[in-house]
């Protein structure tokens, strides 16, 4: 294949694969088999050049250069990334470009120019351009594809299955633009390979990137040799350096955005587990809190107000009568309060006899709550059920401080594969906008909630029409439906 790819008798081509090759060789073994493996390569470099009829002291420049090239780039990248590297972040991608395809390919081609016949410069822009592209695309692909396992590993079969329908495309484009015989120049079609290219950036990072860049470099070089590349002209070296050009150009900036999406996406993954982190912690606490009061706090006014009522029957007063009252009031509250911060109900009665009491502690204070089940779950994961009940419980408290309503709808139906909760009133309503532009914590940390479980929230609310909020979460489809009837609690 390489042999397709040189231009002429020179030993220049339009990429030159042998190189990246060994330094992606190189950075997956030990430093100890380097001297075998860079041994070889002399070896084998010397022996193809005597026989295409290098003369000595050409084939020493040139095997020269391409050595303090691989060794450059190997022990460059391998300084900087302390062991693999990986272009998922703007600070490596910026590290691999300096060594990799800036400094390595520059030493090498100010060395390996002399040795060709013709203008030094044009020769050393053309050896430059052959090994940069190798180092900006083949090294980048066999890296990543040697990680692919660990990365993708829970999703694989979609994985290869998306990135195979990418690359199918790619070809397919390449083919059509670099290998028919067109009647007149298809530069215009250049363009067409952006989408795609952005379509590798986005979903597939450097590794999408790097592998479209390799399959349209290889077709549009195999055009090129073959005259059916949109960038012959009538000089060859031209044509070729047209190419090359092109190809780094477009390489470069789609492996940037691939680099910056690929940060942003880690840096979102890592929030999102510090805002579970956050959440769990904030359960157990409430959890704690509302066991200490339970166990502890209202037991002591539980005797507190057995020892006044006592009392009371003896002296027969009325001032510790009224604190009697006012004694099992707050004890009341408090376990109100203690119900509120981790319903124990939930844990062992399940999500439906949690929503119907807390419901009807709402009735009995503020309003009407009408609690409508159908077919939802008869067990559900404790994150789902945790989830939906405090969504309940903040609208249901949102509503009742803020709408002016005194009805309220509470509705939770199971569906195959999800389940879907409504909170609603006919009240005030608000601007949902507003709302989140000032940080609303009750509705940020219902969105949290929300998102933690791979679930969607959409509140709909405007003025004097009241406020519904949408709960959307998605479950197994084993999980097993109650066929009953609908049920309605007030």
């Amino acid at each position: 294949m390489a042999e397709k790819l040189v231009l002429s008798r020179q030993v220049i081509s339009a990429i030159y694969i042998g190189n990246a090759l060994l330094v992606a060789v190189l950075l997956l073994v030990s430093r100890r088999t380097w001297p075998l493996l860079i041994l070889a390569d002399i070896l084998g470099a010397a022996l193809h050049g005597l026989q295409v009829g290098l003369k000595p002291s050409m084939l020493v420049l040139i095997i020269t250069g391409a050595t303090v090239e691989n060794l450059i780039a190997a022990l460059g990248l391998q300084y900087c990334f302390n062991g693999v590297p990986r272009l998922n972040t703007l600070k490596g991608l910026s590290q691999y470009l300096l060594v990799a395809v800036l400094l390595a390919p520059l030493v090498a081609s100010l060395v390996a120019a002399v040795a060709v016949q013709g203008f030094y410069w044009t020769n050393w822009r053309m050896w430059y351009c052959s090994e940069a592209l190798a180092f900006l695309t083949i090294t980048p692909a066999i890296l990543s594809w040697v990680s692919i396992h660990a990365v993708h590993s829970r999703k694989l079969l979609p994985f290869l299955s998306e990135f195979a329908l990418l690359l199918g495309s790619v070809v397919l484009l390449s083919c059509l633009v670099a290998l028919v015989r067109w009647k007149t120049n298809p530069a215009a079609l250049l363009f067409c390979f952006v989408p795609f290219l952005l379509w590798a950036a986005l979903r597939f990072g450097s590794l999408g990137v790097s592998s479209s860049m390799l399959a349209i470099a290889f077709l549009f070089i195999w055009g090129n040799v073959h005259g059916r590349s949109p960038f012959m002209v009538s000089d060859p070296f031209q044509s070729v350096q047209s190419l090359q050009l092109f190809l780094l150009s477009a390489a470069i900036p789609f492996m940037v955005l691939a680099a910056l999406v690929e940060e942003r996406e880690r840096t979102h993954q890592t929030l999102l587990s510090l805002s579970h982190k956050l959440i769990a912690a904030h359960e157990q606490e409430r959890s704690r809190i509302a066991r200490e009061l339970h166990d502890d706090i209202c037991q002591r006014l539980a005797m507190l107000s057995i020892r006044i009522e006592r009392v009371n029957k003896i002296s027969g007063s009325g001032q510790l009568e009224q604190i009697w009252s006012q004694c099992s009031a707050l004890t009341g509250d408090v376990q109100a309060l203690s119900h509120e911060l981790h319903p124990s109900i939930l844990d062992n009665l399940g999500l439906i006899a949690a929503i119907k009491s807390f419901c009807r502690e709402i009735s009995e204070r503020s309003g009407t709550v009408d609690f409508i089940d159908r077919n939802v779950p008869a067990t559900l994961p404790q994150d789902v059920s945790l989830s939906l009940f405090r969504v309940v419980q903040e609208a249901l408290h949102n509503a009742v401080k803020y709408s002016g309503a005194k009805h309220f709808e509470v509705n939770l139906q199971g569906k195959v594969g999800k389940i879907e909760l409504e909170v609603s009133d006919s009240g005030v309503g608000f601007d949902v906008t507003k709302v989140k532009n000032k940080g609303g914590l009750g509705l940020v940390t219902m969105a949290e909630r929300v998102h933690l479980v791979n679930g969607t929230l959409n509140i709909d609310s405007q003025a004097n029409c009241g406020t519904h909020i949408r709960v959307r979460l998605p479950l197994a489809k084993r999980q097993n439906f109650l066929t009953r009837p609908t049920n309605v609690h007030h």
